[in-house]
């Protein structure tokens, strides 16, 4: 299998029979094989997240689909659209898809492929912002990001792609509070605004937590993708 980073929570992945695109909204996708089944999915409609041009920069593959969450208001017959909601389980394809309720917008995805089990979060992230919110907002949000992490405490993953925003001064809470419920082989942290020295701050103050995990900075993927087992 292949990791390939387009930009911010944007990734190609590229199976053997298959290719999964999470999150584009700009980038460069020359890259992908065309050649084979595409699953498009973007997990909310922020403008970070999605992009309408997806429609166009992956309609030459050979066979296409796109999974959007059921919050983007795109509505056309012309492409083969899933539109998932939060907490449920879809067979589309080869893929199983589950998803979560994401703290901010949309969806998380679980996808289930080639004996593979892949996380991306999406928008899904412990969001709080010291000094700006209530004891109020701080305590909903602390409940709802735990009580969806609480769903799939447990599982195994091969691949998770998942939030580290160096705009939070706790900008390590949700990921850590992630990876201390679920067990995982890779993880490539996103949603970084082009920080990604925040990778590397991340790893020197979590050596235990992450001690078994291999970490993987996106900024470090070149244009071969990342090859992973």
């Amino acid at each position: 299998m292949k990791l390939m980073y387009v930009y911010h929570s944007g990734f190609v992945i590229e199976m053997k029979n298959c290719n999964l695109v999470f999150d584009y909204y700009k980038g460069d996708v020359s890259n992908v094989n065309k050649t084979k089944k595409t699953y498009v999915f973007s997990s909310h409609a922020h403008r970070d997240h999605f992009n309408k041009d997806i429609f166009f920069l992956f309609n030459d593959c050979m066979d296409v689909e796109y999974i959007l969450s059921d919050d983007i208001d795109y509505k056309n017959n012309k492409y083969p659209i899933t539109y998932v909601s939060p907490n449920q389980t879809y067979v589309i394809g080869d893929l199983k898809v589950e998803t979560l309720t994401s703290t901010d917008e949309g969806v998380a995805f679980i996808v289930s492929v080639e004996g593979k089990e892949i996380y991306h979060s999406g928008d899904l992230n412990w969001w709080t912002w010291h000094g700006y919110e209530t004891e109020e907002e701080y305590d909903s949000m602390t409940r709802r990001y735990q009580q969806e992490i609480k769903k799939i405490k447990g599982r195994k993953f091969d691949l998770t792609m998942a939030v580290l925003d160096p705009r939070q001064e706790r900008y390590d809470w949700g990921i850590k509070y992630l990876l201390e419920n679920i067990r995982t082989k890779y993880l490539c942290p996103m949603h970084l605004w082009d920080k990604y020295d925040y990778v590397d701050k991340f790893k020197e103050e979590n050596k235990e937590l992450v001690d078994n995990i291999i970490v993987i900075n996106p900024s470090k993927i070149n244009t071969n993708g990342y090859e992973w087992e």
